[in-house]
This record gives C-alpha cells, sequence and structure tokens, in this order.
C-alpha cells in the first residue's frame, strides 16, 4: 500500500504549525505528503522545516514572488531514485521505488490567475517523467466540472483552464482525474471561502489508468490548518519479498493505562501457578508475555486516540457529499473542531503542562537544530575493503558485521607476563570484598532500577526503565531468584546478555569508514538493574586500590582535578623555566580490546573475591550483540573482547584493567616524573594528601594523569619516552589493548628550549587536554575561547528561530548552551572582555524579541523570589572559583593539585585556613593565575561570612552570591509589600502555563505597555477596543467591550469559592484579597489559573484587533470569550 496526500497547507514556517501538522501526521499515516503555498522562501527556513521532520525526505521548490512554494515529503524508508523542481515554486515531482514499483509523484501549484494558469498547464508536461505508474497531485486552481465543482453565486465561470490541462497535461500523459473517475455524481468541495460563501474543488489527483485501476481509496480529509480539505489517495502495489527489521519500543504511557496493571497481574498469578522456577525459561516466558501485553494495550492507545479524529473525519465526509448550506457550515465547525483536537494534542505532547523540560527541550534541539546529528544513525553508504563504497543494506551489513567480528574477537595475550605487570598491586580488603562478595538482594535491584534515568532507549527488547519500575515490585524476588539460579548454572539465557549495537557518527564529515562510528550498546534493563547493583558496591571500594592520579569512577574524584594539575604542571615548569613534554596518549578502541581474561586475572591480582568474579564472568560470558543499521539488523555477533560501553559496570572494569599500566609506570626509576612543590616535606604531604602518615616522598612523585583511557605522561628527554613506551608495550601485550602512536601527541613546555627528537608528534602550542585546550603558559588559547562563543552564537541564532516562553528560554541557556561553556569556565581563565560579551548574548536571547523588559539586577534573581533564574556569568565564575577554594581547603579530600594551589593561594587564605601556610615553600601573592582568582574570591566568601562547608539545605554557593550582593527585589513587590506575605511569585509559578505566566509576571512589573504609556497624543493613546484612554486599569477590567469577559470570570472564581472578584487592578494583577478568600492551596492555585488565562486572553485579543487593524468596527468579544473558555476548560488542580 502506498499512501498520498495533497494540501494547500497556506503556510507552514511558524514552529506552531509545523508542530500542528507533525500531529495531524502522528494521527493519520501516510507514506507521501503533498504540500502546496508554503509561504517558505529562503534556505533557512527549509532546513528549519527538515529538523522539524526529520523521518521524511523533502524535495522543495522555495517560494518565490508569484508562486508560495512546494514540498514533496516522503517517508525516509521509500527509496529516491530521481527528483527535480521548478524555479518558480510551482512544480516538484519525484520517483520513488515501493515494492520494486517505480513511481512518478508530481505536486503542482497552479496560479490563481487565469491567464498566467493557461500558460503554466501549456508547459507543465515538460517536469513529469513519462513512466506506467505516474500520480499528479495538488491546487489547480480550477474545477473539472464546474456545475458540480464550484459552488458561488452569480460569479463568471473559468472554463479555459481546465480545457488547456486536459488538452496538455491528461491527453499527452495519459491521465485521468481519480475522484471523479470513481465517483462519477459526488458533490464534494476542498476549498472554503465560508465569509463569502464560495466552496469549490480546486484540489484533486491525476493519474495514469494503471494508477486509476489500483487506486483502494480516494476521499476529501479535513486537516484544519488552512480553508483548504486534503486529498488522501490509497495505491494497491505489488507486494514486496524483501522484509525489513521493525524495532518496537514500548511507549510509557501505556502504563499509565488502569487496564495494564490488573491484565499483567493476572498473567503474573498463572505464571506463578505454572512455571518451574528453578529453570530460566520461565523468564523468557515472562518478557514474552510482557511485550504482547504492552503491544496489545498500545494498540488499544492508539486506535482511542484515532478514534476521536476518524469519527469527525467520517462524519466530515457524509455532510461534504452533496452538501446544503447548512451542512457547509457544519463542516466549518468540524474543520475548527479538528484544529483545536490537533492543539490538543500538541500541548499534550509537551512534558510537563506548565513547562517544557529539558528532556523535551532536548527533543526538539534533535529534531530542529541539530542538522548535522538529526540523522546520525542514518546510514547511506560504507566503504568494503575489497568492494570500495557499497549501498545496498546487504553488502552495508556485511562491512559492518566483519569490522566488529573483527573487533570484538579475542585478543592475543602472554599470560607469560601478566607477573611482571601484577606484581606490587594493593590487595582489596577483607570487608571490602565481603562487599562485593553479599548476597542480591531485592531492595538493591528495587533502588538500582529507580536510580535509572526515565526517558532512555531501551535495549533489544524494547522494554523501558519506566515500565519494568511499574511491575518490579510484583516479580522482585523471582528475579533475585533467577540471577542465583543463573550463577549456579553458569550462564544466563542468550537473550539476557543480547545487546543491540546503533553506529553514531563522530564527525560531521563522514567518509563511509567503520572507525568514523561510536558504537552505542543498547542493553536490556534486565541486564542493566544486575549490573548497576555491581558497579553500586564496586564504586565504594575503588578508592581503596585505585592509586589518586586515576580520577574516572570513582567518587570524591572529579575529571576536574586532572585539568587543575595539568595546568599548574605547566605553569609552574614554565615559572621555574624548567622544560617538561606532557604525552597524550591514544588507546585505539580502548574499552574495546580489553581481554576477558586478562580481566578476570587482574581482579584476581587485585584480591576480588570468587563471588563478585563469577558475576563478571556470567555477565561476559556468551554475550552478543545484533547491528542495527537504518531498517535492518545484522545476525548476532559473539561478544569476546572489551567492556560494554552501554553496561553500568564497564568504567569501573576498565578503570581496574588500566590500574596495573599505571601502577608500572610510577614504579619505574627510569621515569623520574617530577616532585610537587613541597611533595619533599612530611607535614605539607599530610594536609594535601589528607593526613595520610608514612607517605615516601616518592610516592607524591606525579607521573601519570588518567581519566578512564585518557592517560597523560611527564617526559623530559627520548630515554624516558622510550622507557614509557615500554611500559605501554608491556601491557598491550598481557592485555590485548594497542597504542595507536600516529595520534599520540606531546606538548612541550618551554620557551628556551627546542624539544628532544621524540618518537611521537611534538606540538609547541597547544593541546586538548579532556575537553580543555590549554597552551604552553597554562591559558586558555585566543582562538579557542573565540571559536567557542562564535559557536555559542551561532546556537542562539538556532534557538532564536523556536517560539519559547522567558522560562523555556533559561533552560535552553543552562542546558544546551552554557552547559559546555560552564565546563571550561570552571577550569580556564577568561579574559573580562569575553565574559561582558557572552553575558550580553544571553541578555539578546532571552529578550528577543521583546527587548528589556524587566531590571537586569531583578531577572537574574530565582524564579520564586520574582526572577527568571537568568544565569550571571560572572557570578557564576566566582562560586566556580569558591568551590574550587572550597575543595582546596577540604583536608578530607586529597588531590595532588592542591602542592601547587598552595603557592599561590595560602597567602590570601591563612587568615581563614591557618594549615594552607608553610614556610617550607616559596609563596606568590598576587598573579593573574587560575589559583589567584580562587584565593581572590574564596577569601572575599570567607571575609564576608561564607562557611567552609555548606550543609545540604543551604542554598547553593551561586544563589548565595546572587542573593546577597546583586539581586534586587521585583518593583512590583517593592511598591506591593503584600506580594511577599502571600508568596506571590512561587504561586504563579506553580499554577500557570508559561505563556500565562510570563505575560502575567511582565504586567505585574510595568513591563507591558499600554497605549497610555507609548501615546503621544490622544489618538495614540486611545484604546483599540473603544474610545477612552488604554491604561492597564481600563483594559483588564473597565473596558465595556471586554465587560463580559470579566463577568465570565467572576462566576468561576464565584463557583470555586463562593466570593466574587473585585473590579480593581490590586485584585486582579496584584491578588490584594482574592487569596484570602479561601485558605485551601488547590483552591488558590485553581484562581490563579482563571486569572492568568484571562489577563492572557485580554491581551491576545487586543493584539490580534491590533495586527488586523480593526478601529470599533466588526469587533467580536465573544471570540475572547470562546477563548478563554477553552484555555479554562478544565482545572489543572482538581486532584491536587
Amino acid at each position: 500500500m502506498l499512501k498520498v496526500i495533497s494540501y494547500n497547507v497556506r503556510g507552514i514556517t511558524t514552529v506552531m504549525k509545523q508542530l500542528l501538522l507533525r500531529k495531524w501526521l502522528e494521527t493519520n499515516p501516510n507514506d507521501v505528503l503533498l504540500l502546496q503555498e508554503l509561504h517558505m522562501t529562503t534556505q533557512l527556513q527549509l532546513e528549519s522545516f527538515k529538523r522539524s521532520f526529520p523521518d521524511y525526505s523533502i524535495i522543495c521548490s522555495l517560494g518565490t514572488w508569484s508562486a508560495g512554494g512546494v514540498m514533496i515529503m516522503i517517508k525516509i524508508k521509500l527509496l529516491i531514485v530521481d527528483a527535480g523542481t521548478d524555479h518558480c515554486g510551482r512544480v516538484a515531482f519525484v520517483k520513488v521505488v515501493v515494492n520494486n514499483c517505480p513511481i512518478i509523484i508530481a505536486n503542482i501549484y497552479a496560479p490563481t490567475q487565469a491567464n498566467e494558469r493557461c500558460v503554466f498547464f501549456e508547459n507543465l508536461h515538460l517536469y513529469i517523467p513519462s513512466s506506467h505508474w505516474i500520480l499528479v497531485g495538488g491546487d489547480f486552481n480550477c474545477v473539472p466540472e464546474p456545475a458540480k465543482d464550484r459552488l458561488q453565486q452569480g460569479a463568471r465561470v473559468d472554463r479555459r483552464s481546465y480545457s488547456f490541462l486536459n488538452s496538455h497535461v491528461l491527453q499527452p500523459l495519459s491521465l485521468v482525474e481519480l475522484f471523479r473517475s470513481k465517483y462519477p455524481h459526488s458533490v464534494v468541495y476542498s476549498f472554503h471561502n465560508d465569509v463569502n460563501n464560495i466552496h469549490s474543488r480546486i484540489d484533486f489527483f491525476l493519474g495514469t489508468n494503471l494508477v486509476r485501476r489500483n487506486t483502494q481509496h480516494i476521499a476529501y480529509i479535513p486537516i484544519g490548518l488552512s480553508d483548504h480539505d486534503g486529498v488522501s489517495i490509497t495505491l494497491c502495489l505489488p507486494p514486496s519479498t524483501i522484509s525489513k527489521f521493525h524495532r518496537w519500543i514500548c511507549n510509557t504511557e501505556v502504563i499509565k493505562k488502569p487496564s495494564f496493571l490488573s491484565r499483567f497481574q493476572k498473567i503474573w498469578d498463572i505464571l506463578l501457578q505454572s512455571s518451574d522456577f528453578n529453570g530460566l525459561d520461565w523468564w523468557s516466558d515472562l518478557k514474552t508475555s510482557l511485550t504482547l501485553l504492552l503491544q496489545d494495550e498500545q494498540k488499544q492507545m492508539v486506535v482511542e486516540a484515532r478514534r476521536k479524529m476518524k469519527e469527525l473525519q467520517e462524519h466530515y465526509r457524509t455532510v461534504a457529499t452533496n452538501p446544503s448550506n447548512d451542512d457547509l457550515i457544519e463542516m466549518a465547525t468540524i474543520r475548527n473542531n479538528i484544529l483545536h483536537l490537533l492543539i490538543e494534542k500538541a500541548a499534550a505532547n509537551i512534558h510537563g503542562y506548565r513547562e517544557r523540560n529539558a528532556q523535551t527541550l532536548g527533543e526538539i534541539a534533535k529534531s530542529r537544530l541539530s542538522s548535522t546529528r538529526s540523522n546520525q544513525s542514518l546510514i547511506h553508504f560504507l566503504n568494503h575493503p575489497s568492494k570500495g563504497r557499497v549501498d545496498t543494506i546487504d553488502e552495508m551489513l556485511d562491512v559492518a558485521t566483519n569490522y566488529y567480528e573483527d573487533l570484538y574477537r579475542e585478543k592475543p595475550i602472554d599470560v607469560s607476563l601478566w607477573s611482571s605487570l601484577f606484581d606490587g598491586l594493593p590487595k582489596l580488603g577483607v570487608q571490602d570484598r565481603a562487599l562485593l562478595d553479599c548476597e542480591i538482594t531485592v531492595k538493591e535491584c528495587l533502588d538500582a532500577l529507580r536510580s535509572m534515568p526515565d526517558g532512555k532507549t531501551p535495549g533489544d527488547d524494547g522494554i523501558p526503565t519506566e515500565t519494568w519500575r511499574v511491575v518490579f515490585p510484583l516479580i522482585g524476588s523471582q528475579y533475585v531468584k533467577m540471577l542465583n539460579i543463573a550463577k549456579e548454572k553458569g550462564r544466563f539465557k542468550p537473550d539476557f546478555l543480547r545487546a543491540l549495537l546503533t553506529l553514531l557518527k563522530k564527525k560531521n564529515k563522514f567518509d563511509g569508514q567503520m572507525k568514523d562510528f561510536r558504537p552505542l550498546s543498547l542493553m536490556n534493563i534486565d541486564y542493566k538493574i544486575l549490573s548497576k547493583v555491581l558497579s553500586t558496591r564496586l564504586r565504594k571500594v575503588l578508592g581503596n586500590i585505585i592509586h589518586q592520579d586515576q580520577t574516572c569512577s570513582i567518587p570524591g574524584r572529579a575529571i576536574h582535578d586532572n585539568i587543575y594539575l595539568i595546568r599548574s604542571i605547566i605553569d609552574y615548569q614554565q615559572r621555574i623555566r624548567d622544560p617538561i613534554g606532557l604525552i597524550l596518549w591514544d588507546q585505539e578502541k580502548a574499552f574495546d580490546r580489553v581481554n576477558h581474561r586478562y580481566l578476570v586475572g587482574v581482579l584476581e591480582a587485585f584480591g576480588f573475591g570468587s563471588e563478585f568474579i563469577s558475576w563478571v564472568k556470567l555477565l561476559y560470558a556468551n554475550g552478543s550483540f545484533r547491528i542495527k543499521i537504518n531498517n535492518s539488523i545484522s545476525i548476532p555477533i559473539s561478544f569476546n573482547s572489551g567492556v560494554r560501553q552501554g553496561c553500568s559496570l564497564s568504567g569501573g572494569l576498565f578503570i581496574i584493567s588500566l590500574e596495573p599500566l599505571l601502577h608500572r609506570i610510577r614504579s619505574n626509576q627510569a621515569i623520574p616524573g617530577i616532585l610537587p612543590p613541597g611533595g619533599q616535606y612530611s607535614n605539607i604531604r599530610q594536609v594535601v594528601l589528607a593526613n595520610k602518615n608514612n607517605i615516601n616522598p616518592d610516592h607524591v612523585r606525579i607521573k601519570t594523569i588518567a581519566y578512564a583511557d585518557d592517560v597523560n605522561t611527564l617526559v623530559r628527554n627520548k630515554d624516558e619516552e622510550t622507557a614509557t613506551i615500554a611500559m605501554f608495550d608491556l601491557y598491550n601485550l598481557a592485555s590485548g589493548a594497542k597504542t595507536n602512536s600516529t595520534k599520540t601527541e606531546i606538548l612541550w613546555v618551554s620557551d628556551w628550549l627546542p624539544p628532544p627528537c621524540f618518537e611521537s608528534k611534538v606540538n609547541c602550542d597547544w593541546c586538548t587536554f579532556l575537553g580543555i585546550p590549554i597552551n604552553t603558559t597554562g591559558q586558555l588559547p585566543k582562538s579557542e575561547l573565540e571559536r567557542k562563543i562564535s559557536n555559542i552564537k551561532q546556537q542562539i541564532g538556532y534557538w532564536s528561530q523556536i517560539n519559547l516562553s522567558l522560562t523555556e528560554r533559561v533552560t535552553v541557556l543552562k542546558v544546551f548552551i552554557l552547559s559546555q561553556l560552564i565546563y571550561w569556565l570552571s577550569l580556564s581563565t577568561v579574559p573580562k572582555e569575553s565574559i561582558m560579551e557572552l553575558q550580553k548574548l544571553i541578555l539578546h536571547f532571552f529578550w528577543l524579541p521583546l527587548g528589556p523588559r524587566i531590571n537586569f539586577r531583578t531577572i537574574i534573581g530565582h524564579k520564586y523570589n520574582g526572577g527568571f533564574s537568568v544565569p550571571h556569568i560572572d557570578v557564576m565564575i566566582s562560586s566556580l572559583r569558591i568551590k574550587c577554594g572550597l575543595q582546596l581547603l577540604n583536608l578530607s579530600r586529597p588531590a595532588p593539585w592542591k602542592f601547587f594551589a598552595l603557592i599561590d593561594t595560602a597567602v590570601q587564605l591563612r587568615q581563614y585556613a591557618p594549615w594552607v601556610w608553610f614556610n617550607l615553600t616559596p609563596h606568590r601573592e598576587s598573579g593573574n593565575t587560575f589559583f589567584h582568582e580562587v584565593a581572590s574570591h574564596t577569601t572575599q566568601w570567607l571575609k564576608a561570612g561564607g562557611k567552609l562547608t555548606s550543609q545540604n539545605n543551604e542554598p547553593s554557593i551561586y544563589w548565595q552570591l546572587i542573593n546577597r550582593q546583586y539581586f534586587r527585589r521585583p518593583i512590583c513587590e517593592v511598591r506591593n509589600p503584600h506580594l511577599k506575605d502571600i508568596s506571590f511569585f512561587r504561586l504563579l509559578r506553580e499554577s500557570l502555563p508559561n505563556r500565562q505566566l510570563d505575560f502575567w509576571l511582565l504586567l505585574a512589573n510595568f513591563g507591558i505597555h499600554t497605549r497610555s504609556r507609548l501615546g503621544h497624543n490622544d489618538i495614540s493613546r486611545q484604546c483599540l477596543l473603544c474610545p477612552a484612554v488604554e491604561t492597564p486599569a481600563h483594559l483588564f477590567i473597565n473596558c465595556p467591550i471586554l465587560v463580559g469577559l470579566f463577568d465570565i470570570l467572576n462566576n468561576r472564581i464565584q463557583s470555586i469559592c463562593g466570593h466574587k472578584l473585585n473590579k480593581a487592578i490590586m485584585d486582579v494583577v496584584y491578588l490584594k484579597e482574592i487569596l484570602q478568600m479561601s485558605p485551601n492551596r488547590l483552591t488558590r492555585r485553581n484562581m490563579v489559573f482563571l486569572i492568568g488565562c484571562y489577563l492572557h486572553t485580554i491581551w491576545t485579543f487586543r493584539n490580534v484587533v491590533r495586527h488586523q487593524c480593526h478601529q470599533h468596527q466588526g469587533l467580536d468579544p465573544s471570540i475572547a470569550a470562546r477563548q478563554f473558555l477553552a484555555a479554562t476548560k478544565h482545572l489543572p488542580f482538581d486532584n491536587g
């Protein structure tokens, strides 16, 4: 089957209309969509549209001065072999292959002027290739039979246009008008001008006789986004013999249905009576039953969701055939109802009625903004080792299968080297070993399940975390029993260990090489529960056996420690003019090459107990995965090497496997490293290394700096490099790892001595350490900072295309735009002028398109204090420096970078922390280094009464700084002190959707400009709805045109609390007495919700009048009343 829909959309450039179209398409599945009159004129608009519909391939002829543009949207599952457009925005065609059948589909938007239309039809056949299967649809702006296809009293009928169409297109291409050939006597209209009572059938399909014979269904359907109806045609095509993989993923809304849990309980009761719980087969039976139940509930949910739309469409078709005048009025009502239903579905798709959260905005980002990443997993071709470029699915699967079979094949290792590699490794303590080896409990599994984030893509079985969280309380004890039985038998069922491997492109430029993909293992949640329990236990003991120079996956250590240390070494060595090199080692596919026998051997060398090792063996024995490429999937491939990057246990296991290498480097006397300043003194070592006694000075020498597989070592000459390479070679032979020498590089730090002749590539400018560019003076390179700011400008430009509320803009700033920058700011010094530029960018984006309406020092405040939580970059940097300073002063947190930090911070901090001062090392009182900034900000913090340690119930350092030094109370709270008593801003935030919330906050703070404020004379100050002066009090309280709307509001308020609302701005906008009417919290929130909708409705209606230039005539206040009633149809807090 091939379903094609043609629709004149009358403009599709706004985000809201695109969202409504998407909701309609979800309710009405299709394969091809033909859109006319797009009003889309720029490539930027087209790219934005494509990002909104990533599941479609799009062919578009953009609009011009003479035409609105046409577009063909084809599901990406269909193969496009040819496509073309005209240059005027009137024709687009595509040739697709469906079930091995080539079909030409053309989209037409004919001119509205008759003479232009005839000329257009004369040349139209030149754009349509010949074929047995031709389907031409669109808006032809003429009717085949005026008597049946047009209702327009007294108008002159254009008979010439369709005659030209027939003689120049239909006859030469052997086409017929498909609807009339199927329904010769039906009277149906596709265009409706209800104001002038004009109705006509100007949208239709033309097709060859082969298309006509295979037309299963053709009908006009209401869509509701314009004054046209859509035309839908379903073609019956020859069946395909090629089967495609369909990945089912459970819709998490299913578990909210009351019937789901009761039906699952019945299934579980049957399994309890009939299953053998001493084996493993029952678990497969349970998952199969659960999957079938979820699929059935999901199907019923979809059917229910489509039922209402289908009823409206069927009723529309009934009244649209041979319609009377009353039928035409009813048709308009149905189209309006469909539009409201689409708006309702679009709103329901936004998580959180009052605020789109970061996850939802992230989905918008994926679909709209990440044009280079939106199709990261879509692969068009791969490079075959012998055939070159291949693009058929079988050949691409063959390339991927061979590559990953080789990558995950067991790597050869030399076991005889283990004794020298493992020599001197620390042993796990008795208590730690007992912790890891104890029995797994139901509580641990449930806690692990609850700690997993929502919204993550599930594994091969398609069952997400949210579903398991609902059913696990019922099955938890039997799940744990199943794990123990599997351990006794020494194996799990194959589907328990199977993963789905998805391939994500690493780079924007893709050349078909398999190494350009990042493999992501999607593990089943039942597997992830066990791995999460084990990883939670492992994290508690890792710090006791892993040296402090490895900071990944260990509580109390962070990636920041590495950057602090690297920059400190560079700065210190440069200052004392002692040349040194930092080697950035590149290990090829480090996580994927770990030999499983080696992994078990290193666990035994560290003294792990037999129970924990058994669990690791169980999870890694007989593991397999399948590769997903586009709509196809490979055969299962054995997983015989590496740690799974989709498994929570993988990080801990990898750093354990890597630790012998780091230990050998630390123990090698031929690799001296550096002794940090003060490291030779025991009292300084005790402060820096958390009061650990009897630490030999040689043990504090810095030789390695590691975060997972990002390993850096220190080198001064060729001999030290050779000794380090020998340690890597030993590790590679023993573990199966491989060093990529071509990507390994050295940052040489010296302004007077050139680097020796190293084997590795040498860089004397700057290198990137863990995502932070650092030059040979320890600073952020200016060019990289400029690039980062330029990237932020680009992101702001992308997000500016989306219609967001002020609150949502703050979320976007924090989560999507500034997150990476904050990481840079926390680790690098940034010039003041760059900070000011960033702050201006933030404010510009926040206020688009209004311009500033509230004082900057107010909007940076917390949202419950009347602000918007707009990021203040300078304060953010201060809080980050203070946080670093407090870590420095924390005696329970050992970190080698503190040796260096004391030199620049002790002078300023010794008054508040005397233990940082030592006469044994030199100190620098002033400078422009990172740690001088840390000392300055931390000193100010402590001087102002800040604490060395923060309590859990205290605001963060950032908010304490904002509230102490910068925040200015909103002007409305200053003028109306009662707002603080009623928690005005908290109440608004908890009660209102974002749009109404933004408007009310601006109105309360005098940020809404009525004409009385902007006008210079009586006319310009006059209300748009009546002759009075437009003040806020007049517009929202006293305007006679809208008095009926206030009465509706008052009636709703009275029905809730039994009291009436005073007709005064102080009560309506500032709630001076209204909240005293009811102490009930839910009632108060409902009243605020009603008033917020009332205020926003009036302002929306007023702006519509202003833009449409209505002046006191033809105003219909019932429109505003209907909008208000629609917005408040369901009170959001009736059930708490």
